[in-house]
């Protein structure tokens, strides 16, 4: 308390002439008031009307104040107030006890609520009148962020009471609804900026949905989502899995190549629709997506370049022909890899390999489709032929060496 008071008559010493802080016996008339309440059950209607008719010149005070300094000390004086009111009314939902139901308790909380219901008016009168001097990073009070909680929850559960009975894609309505998990179980408080997003969002989101379900696809979803400014970390990984789980049915680099820049075009032409994003703390969602597409195509190049470099530098051959069809050809290298002479972090990589630098009896090209399904298929009858062709490599060791 004594802390308190010294930090409101040190702020009350900057400020230039007879401006003061005009929280200090605002809040002690208030304090007054719920004292009063609860020794007689009832508040008194005198301080009633003096904590409304005080609240309507602070705001008067406050606007005239602002008037009369330079910008810069402008913005902390309305700033040191929009965090006292929010100080305060945190303060004061401290008070209210919801387990206590005692009628005393109950005439309490009901007063306490009428108050910070008073005091988040004078926030949004100052949000109002005076935009550039709002500080919107400041963490809403806790009443705020209790409401904004419960909205999330009543928002996300009708989105996805409307996915479902319209049959949406399944991957929509998983992500959806860790997205708005993520949401709800949100470590700290929420911004005024983030609560202005928040309400932004849900009204696009649900108008949008309603107007492309049930034909949306997860792109659809992707595209809308950046449309919204929705730079939640969650939803940077959901779209990263989302291309790399396509990038994986490609069957050739070159389709990768042509999906990846696709993606680039498909993220790069989006329009906002929102202007702020949900974290001003993090980086665009479109801009790190765009990062994180560029650098698969750069993965794409290296791997490429290699392959390029070694076949130029004759340690490769571009191709080659082997008296294996494509089902002993996987075989094959299956074994290889199963004995730990190839070694491979990424069996997709070993794939994309054989199927680009060698040929097998049946055809000159391999898909990587094709090959993929004879290294994870049945191997039947061909397994033996494999083995004709290593006991014959045996036997030369044997013979040569």
């Amino acid at each position: 308390m004594q802390k308190e008071k010294t930090k409101n008559l040190e702020l009350s010493n900057w400020l230039p002439g007879k401006m003061m802080y005009e929280l200090i016996s605002f809040r002690e008339i208030i304090l007054d008031t719920i004292k009063v309440g609860a020794v007689h059950q009832c508040p008194g209607k005198e301080l009633q009307n003096k904590i409304l008719k005080e609240s309507k010149r602070i705001i008067s005070s406050i606007q005239h104040n602002v008037t009369q300094i330079a910008p810069d000390r402008s913005k902390a004086y309305i700033r040191q107030h929009q965090h006292g009111l929010v100080q305060l009314m945190d303060e004061l939902a401290a008070m209210v006890d919801e387990d206590n139901l005692n009628t005393c308790q109950k005439n309490k909380n009901k007063e306490i609520s009428s108050i910070i219901n008073l005091l988040n008016q004078m926030v949004l009168d100052i949000q109002q009148y005076l935009p550039y001097y709002f500080d919107y990073d400041c963490a809403v009070p806790i009443t705020t962020q209790k409401q904004l909680l419960v909205n999330i929850a009543e928002n996300s559960s009708q989105i996805l009471k409307n996915l479902e009975e319209l049959h949406a894609n399944n991957e929509i309505i998983i992500v959806l609804k860790h997205i708005f998990e993520h949401l709800n179980s949100s470590p700290g408080h929420f911004t005024f900026e983030q609560a202005i997003y928040l309400h932004d969002f849900f009204e696009s989101l649900e108008i949008a949905l309603n107007k492309s379900l049930p034909s949306l696809t997860m792109q659809g979803i992707i595209v809308l989502l950046v449309s919204l400014n929705f730079n939640h970390p969650y939803f940077y990984h959901s779209c990263c899995s989302h291309f790399n789980h396509e990038l994986q049915k490609c069957e050739s680099i070159s389709e990768q190549y042509r999906l990846i820049h696709f993606f680039k075009k498909l993220i790069g032409q989006v329009f906002k629709t929102i202007s702020i994003p949900y974290n001003r703390n993090l980086s665009n969602i479109d801009e790190s997506l765009l990062r994180y597409i560029e650098s698969e195509i750069s993965y794409l190049k290296s791997i490429d370049s290699i392959a390029e470099d070694l076949s130029r530098g004759g340690i490769l051959d571009s191709n080659f022909k082997v008296t294996f069809t494509v089902r002993q050809l996987a075989i094959f290298i299956h074994l290889q890899v199963e004995a730990g002479i190839i070694t491979t972090q990424s069996p997709k990589s070993l794939h994309q390999y054989i199927t680009k630098h060698y040929s097998s009896v049946e055809q000159d090209t391999i898909s990587e489709k094709s090959f993929k399904n004879a290294y994870y298929g049945n191997i039947g009858k061909d397994v033996e032929k494999v083995i004709d062709k290593i006991v014959a490599m045996l036997a030369i060791a044997q013979e040569k060496y």
